[in-house]
């Protein structure tokens, strides 16, 4: 993930490659942003409510999910 694309909201996947096996695939939101673009730091609000830092080089951008419409009764 670019720093340019690294903006409080927007929804992000850890990388494959990223350090912790763990955290590999781990989807989120971005909450809050920390030093330079060069040099940036992202808090991640991932979906089981916890909270985690990562480099910006270990995000990528995630597509919100599309919007399904409620099925149609019989």
């Amino acid at each position: 993930m670019s720093p340019e694309q690294a903006r409080i909201g927007a929804r992000v996947k850890v990388r494959e490659s990223g350090l912790l096996p763990e955290w590999r695939g781990l989807t989120g939101r971005i909450i809050g942003r920390w030093g330079y673009p060069e040099y940036l730091a992202l808090d991640v609000r991932l979906e089981d409510g916890r909270s985690q830092l990562f480099w910006h080089h270990e995000l990528e951008d995630t597509p919100a999910p599309s919007f399904l419409p409620p099925r149609e009764c019989p």
